[in-house]
């Protein structure tokens, strides 16, 4: 098997993550954007474009469909993983260091770092689909 040279990012990545089938694969970088693609061939799907700082984390839920990233911004942003399209962004005290859908798809998984007097935290947000707004509430 050759190795795959994936070129799609400008400055150091911070996580590679597969998704549950393993047929696509997520990265995400200092350089404020995602990446997605094919796993077999290295060919590039799409980005998703809207963070204003590094990203650190990324998920995607079992079916493939929704995208959640999480990055210096303080913000973890959920997407549309084929068209790309934000579809809601959660505003955090501090930097998203990980973020995870749970087994279900129902809840997110958000870790927040300390820093500048903000402890870090753990957070768990509902998700439904069926609606164009998520929660902004933590469980």
């Amino acid at each position: 098997m050759r190795p795959l040279l994936l070129q799609g990012h400008e400055r150091p990545l911070t996580q590679i993550k597969y998704n549950r089938d393993g047929d696509l694969l997520m990265t995400v970088s200092k350089d404020k954007i995602a990446n997605l693609w094919y796993s077999h061939n290295g060919e590039h799907i799409g980005c998703y474009v809207g963070h204003l700082g590094a990203l650190w984390t990324v998920d995607c839920n079992k079916t493939s469909t929704l995208v959640i990233t999480g990055a210096a911004d303080n913000t973890a942003r959920l997407w549309h993983a084929e068209t790309g399209r934000m579809l809601h962004t959660w505003e955090l005290p501090t930097a998203v260091k990980r973020v995870e859908f749970s087994h279900d798809d129902q809840y997110v998984l958000m870790v927040t770092e300390e820093r500048m007097g903000h402890k870090s935290g753990i957070y768990v947000f509902a998700i439904d689909i069926s609606r164009p707004e998520q929660s902004d509430e933590p469980i």
